[in-house]
């Protein structure tokens, strides 16, 4: 199976979610994206309410669930899965622990122990670090959260928009690391390539349309 690699720079925060949205909603085949962002920031989760964000902190809100995520000294990626794909079949839990598999190889690949949490959360936090759950890659030592996602599933596939934070600077063969563990994980081989038109004249509009705006992200 082929899939699509977007190895992308940075963006503002409402250009990233629009982005991500627009690659779902025209997904065939499956897409990984890495990126970056233009400023310090933070996401919160769709159903989250803004008092959750610290004071003149600028946010947007993902399209997916979830906690606040900070961004800025993060690896973000997005993968993207058409309806059609056994891991979009299999549900949230069986694809999340198959894509975090992935993810913790990339990490001790470069370095970082880490293992998958098993337990639920002791208690409920508003950020997506301080509340691991099931899945999530954790450091063996002291628990520390290390890398966690959230997922929307709709008519066109499946979007899972991670985060990996570490405490110390992300591994410079990371980014590459993960692009070879996800794909031996999904059993794929990755196309780099670019957005096309479509992808860009929609993710422009949906900029417009919804992340830079006050209903959007304030809506809860």
């Amino acid at each position: 199976m082929i899939g699509r690699l977007i190895l992308d720079g940075t963006s503002s925060a409402f250009e990233n979610m629009a982005i991500d949205e627009s690659l779902l909603r025209q997904a065939r085949m499956p897409v990984l994206r890495i990126y970056g962002w233009e400023e310090a920031c933070v996401s919160i989760g769709y159903f989250q309410k803004t008092s959750v964000v610290p004071p003149s902190t600028p946010f947007v809100r993902r399209y997916t669930g979830g906690g606040l995520v900070e961004h800025g000294r993060d690896l973000t990626y997005t993968l993207v899965l058409p309806p059609d794909h056994p891991l979009n079949l299999a549900g949230t839990l069986p694809s999340y622990r198959s894509i975090h598999t992935a993810v913790s190889a990339a990490l001790r690949a470069a370095g970082v122990d880490c293992q998958l949490a098993t337990a639920q959360p002791e208690k409920d936090h508003a950020s997506c670090f301080l509340k691991p759950v099931p899945a999530d890659v954790l450091d063996p030592k002291g628990g520390k959260k290390l890398a966690g996602a959230a997922q929307r599933r709709t008519r066109q596939g499946c979007l899972h928009q991670g985060s990996i934070l570490l405490p110390g600077p992300i591994p410079m063969n990371l980014p590459k690391l993960l692009t070879e563990h996800l794909a031996q994980e999904l059993r794929l081989e990755w196309v780099a390539g670019l957005r096309t038109d479509d992808e860009k004249d929609l993710a422009r509009r949906l900029v417009q349309e919804r992340y830079s705006t006050r209903d959007w992200n304030f809506s809860r």
